[in-house]
C-alpha cells in the first residue's frame, strides 16, 4: 500500500514536472510550468481526452515525436498528452508565430524553435533541433508540415526533416495518431466549438530507429523513412478510427491550396466548404 501511494505521488510529480521529479532533459522549464496550471485542466474540460499507448513516452534519451495534423488544436493537446506523460517538446513551429507581441516571446522563452520556410535560414531549425537532441530533449514536428488537405483527413505524404534528424542524430522517431481535433476547432474557425460527443484521442505507437541501408543515398533513405513514418501515423490513425487507411497517402504538393509556401489558393473557399 505504502509503495503504491508512492509511486503514485512520484507520477503526480513527474506529471506536473515538480521539483527533481524530472530528469534534466525532460524539464518543462518556468514558461510551460505556469501555462500548465490553467490549461491543463481547461484541456481536460475541453477535449475530454483519451490516450492509449503513453507507456512508450517513458523512452529513456532524445526521440522525434511526430503527430498528424488536423488543426490549430494540436499542439495543446499534444502537449497535455506529453506534459502529463512526464515530458517536455521542443515543438518546431512556423516562424510567423515568433513574432506575434507576447506569443514570440513566451514561445522564445519555453525553447521552441522556429521554422524560417521558403528562406536561406530555413535550416536553421535542423540545427536548433539537433542540439535539444543532443541534449537528449524530446522534438515534436507535424511531418505533414500544415494542417492535411485530406478529404477524408487521413495524413498526407510527409516533408523529410523528421527523417533526416532520425539518420543524422540516430534519435528513435515516436508516431502518435490524434483524431477528434478538427471537429473541436475547425479550419477557419478562430476559437474551438465544444459539443456533445466531442473529444480527442490519442494512440502512440512504438518508436522506430532510422538508418541508411548499403546502397541507399542520405536522400533516399529519408524518402523511405518519412514513407514509413507516414503509414505508421496512417495504421495508429486507422486503429482509432476503426477504418482502413488508404494504400496511397494524399500528396499535398499537388494541391492549388499551399498556403504554407505561399502558393495562390484560387481554391480555397470550396475547398474549406468541402472540408
Amino acid at each position: 500500500m505504502t509503495q503504491s501511494l508512492g509511486r503514485r505521488r512520484s507520477s503526480l510529480l513527474r506529471s506536473w514536472d515538480v521539483g527533481t521529479a524530472r530528469p534534466v532533459a525532460r524539464r518543462a522549464g518556468l514558461v510551460i510550468a505556469l501555462a500548465q496550471l490553467p490549461l491543463r485542466p481547461l484541456l481536460t474540460l475541453l477535449t475530454r481526452p483519451r490516450w492509449q499507448g503513453t507507456e512508450q513516452l517513458g523512452i529513456d534519451g532524445p526521440a522525434i515525436v511526430c503527430g498528424n495534423h488536423l488543426s490549430a488544436l494540436d499542439p495543446f493537446s499534444f502537449g497535455h498528452l506529453l506534459q502529463a506523460s512526464g515530458v517536455a517538446p521542443r515543438y518546431l513551429a512556423k516562424e510567423s508565430l515568433f513574432r506575434v507581441p507576447v506569443l514570440g516571446a513566451l514561445l522564445r522563452a519555453a525553447r521552441q524553435i522556429p521554422v524560417r520556410r521558403g528562406t536561406s535560414r530555413s535550416a536553421d531549425a535542423l540545427v536548433d533541433a539537433r542540439a535539444a537532441l543532443a541534449r537528449g530533449e524530446i522534438v515534436m514536428i507535424f511531418p505533414e508540415g500544415t494542417y492535411t488537405r485530406d478529404r477524408h483527413l487521413w495524413p498526407m505524404r510527409g516533408r523529410l526533416g523528421a527523417a533526416r534528424l532520425a539518420l543524422e542524430t540516430g534519435a528513435p522517431l515516436l508516431p502518435i495518431a490524434s483524431w477528434g481535433g478538427r471537429a473541436l476547432w475547425p479550419v477557419g474557425s478562430p476559437l474551438p466549438r465544444p459539443g456533445r460527443g466531442r473529444r480527442v484521442e490519442a494512440l502512440v505507437g512504438a518508436p522506430f530507429t532510422a538508418s541508411v541501408r548499403p546502397g541507399e543515398t542520405e536522400h533516399e533513405a529519408a524518402v523511405r523513412v518519412t514513407e514509413e513514418l507516414m503509414a505508421r501515423l496512417a495504421a495508429l490513425l486507422g486503429q482509432l478510427r476503426g477504418e482502413e487507411p488508404p494504400a496511397v497517402l494524399h500528396d499535398g504538393r499537388t494541391d492549388t491550396h499551399r498556403p504554407e509556401v505561399g502558393r495562390p489558393q484560387p481554391g480555397y473557399r470550396a475547398w474549406k466548404q468541402e472540408t
